[in-house]
């Protein structure tokens, strides 16, 4: 029969139990040691504060891990193994949103560490989204503007003609109405 999980390296071997990052997780520890063992899911890596070069940063907890991170199948965003576990449930039946472009059937696979053309295009891709959100923006305050120019020109408009015929009925509705 032999061992099933031979296929975790040493190092990896260690990155197995949970990092302590959430206080519980519902998976179960040799399920977790299986899916790791199988590079289904990332291992545990203990995360870091401090960014470096060849760490990737988990968008959910904001820390850094060595040794790449798990990607969505539907966007390739990256996540840690600790944070995909609190999200998908192993109990779960009914399958579950993706938490960054809200896909449906989310799962996630462990590539390794990404490439340096990897990286690349990710800061190209983030890079450009910032830019949209820039023009979008900058789109919108002028349309604003527009909106806020032409009440503007409408009530100048109104205050040189004086009241229309309406409202000067409705203020002698109201002026008979006080007395």
């Amino acid at each position: 029969m032999g061992n099933k999980l031979g296929r975790l390296s040493n190092a990896d071997a260690k990155y197995t139990k949970s990092t302590g990052l959430y206080p519980k997780c519902e998976w179960d520890d040799k399920t977790v040691k299986k899916l790791i063992g199988k590079k289904k899911i990332a291992p545990r890596y203990p995360g870091t504060e401090e960014a470096a070069p060849d760490r990737d940063e988990c968008p959910i907890c904001f820390l850094w891990y060595p040794g790449g991170l798990n990607r969505s199948k539907c966007c390739r965003k990256p996540i840690c193994t600790e944070c995909f576990l609190q999200f998908k449930k192993p109990t779960s039946l009914k399958p579950i949103q993706c938490p960054f472009c809200n896909a449906c059937n989310y799962a996630v696979k462990y590539t390794g560490q990404m490439t340096k053309e990897e990286r690349e295009a990710m800061e190209q891709e983030e890079q450009r989204v910032i830019e949209a959100r820039i023009r979008m923006r900058e789109h919108e305050l002028e349309a604003q503007d527009a909106r806020e120019r032409e009440v503007a020109e409408e009530r100048a408009k109104r205050a040189l003609e004086g009241p229309s015929e309406e409202e000067i009925r409705e203020q002698e509705r109201l002026a008979t109405l006080e007395r």
